[in-house]
């Protein structure tokens, strides 16, 4: 079974492998850079010692060259998708299509050893691929997480428990959506359907709150301005918020901020005269924010969902195979 699945899938393994080294090589030649100049610049010495002399000059000439190409590894968020669409999608449905299901279960092999074996053969593949680009993309950033933490979208994504996690649940998906649809388009179709389904309200609604953010309360007016220093903590919420505890509402924010300037530009910042409107009120600034320590647990978290999801897609898609008579 095993040298079967070998020979069906080694095309897409022998893709999937070219892809990732067209992919690194150029990573590699500009990430060795970039670390060679986080080093020599004096950037590391910043992160390790932000009261240094000139830190904040030197940091902030760091990122405007390398951030926006350090964002744009948000795309590595399609990868999942991609194996589930193409590598997952058709494992079943292909089989279906064409016929070739007939063979298989009229073999002395049972088809839930057959359909296992394949699972865990291609899906064990798929998850290798997805730790092997988290590697690569994590130590390419890894100079500029340490300026702005792991806790913003694109750092978070390409994390190995990430990454590999909902790679495993778009594969599970496209399984499952092959032995149920038994057409290789249309299970690739509700595969993506499936995925942006579930991934979307994952990143913007739930990942937030998979832990309670810790909250802040600050004074109005009041300056810590000690200087550059690493910003690892991610900001989910912020506004004001009056003595009873009652945060405002956005419409009550517009309110004041209309009320202080007359509709003219507003300007924020201390000593302003909205920081004085808010301390004359009562009023002070809070904010809803994971410090960078929560990364790991976040990720573990979340990582644990996909997983569920992508235990019960593929369960399902066992039973409905074994339930299919030959």
């Amino acid at each position: 079974m095993w040298w079967v699945t070998w020979r069906q899938h080694r095309a897409e393994l022998l893709v999937a492998v070219l892809l990732l080294a067209c992919v690194a090589v150029p990573l590699l030649i500009t990430g060795t850079a970039m670390h060679a100049e986080y080093t020599a610049d004096g950037i590391a010495a910043c992160v390790a010692n932000p009261d240094g002399a000139g830190c904040g000059q030197l940091v902030s000439q760091f990122l405007d060259r390398h951030t926006e190409w350090g964002n744009r590894f948000i795309w590595a968020s399609v990868l999942p998708v991609l194996a589930g669409v193409f590598i997952g999608a058709p494992l079943l449905a292909r089989e279906f299509e064409q016929g070739t299901w007939r063979l298989a279960f009229t073999q002395s092999v049972t088809r839930t050893r057959w359909l296992v074996t394949r699972l865990v053969a291609v899906g064990a593949g798929v998850a290798a691929l997805a730790m092997a680009c988290s590697a690569l993309f994590t130590w390419w950033r890894a100079p500029l997480d340490a300026i702005g933490g792991r806790m913003r979208t694109t750092a978070f994504v390409i994390a190995s428990p990430s990454l590999v996690a909902v790679t495993l649940f778009a594969f599970a998906a496209g399984v499952f959506a092959g032995a149920l649809l038994r057409r290789t388009i249309a299970a690739m179709g509700a595969t993506l359907a499936v995925y942006l389904a579930v991934r979307l309200p994952m990143e913007e609604a739930v990942r937030p709150y998979l832990l309670t953010p810790l909250v802040r309360i600050t004074e109005p007016g009041v300056t810590a301005d000690t200087g550059w220093r690493p910003d690892t903590e991610w900001v989910v919420a912020d506004g004001w918020i009056d003595a009873t505890g009652h945060r405002l509402s956005t419409r009550e924010e517009r309110a004041i901020v209309r009320e202080v300037y007359g509709g003219h530009e507003a300007v924020y910042g201390a000593g302003t005269p909205i920081e004085r409107y808010l301390a004359e009120h009562g009023l002070r600034h809070y904010a809803e924010y994971h410090p960078g320590s929560s990364f790991l647990t976040m990720q573990l978290v979340e990582s644990a969902v996909f997983v569920g999801l992508a235990a019960a897609l593929l369960a399902g898609a066992v039973w409905l195979v074994r339930r299919r008579k030959a």
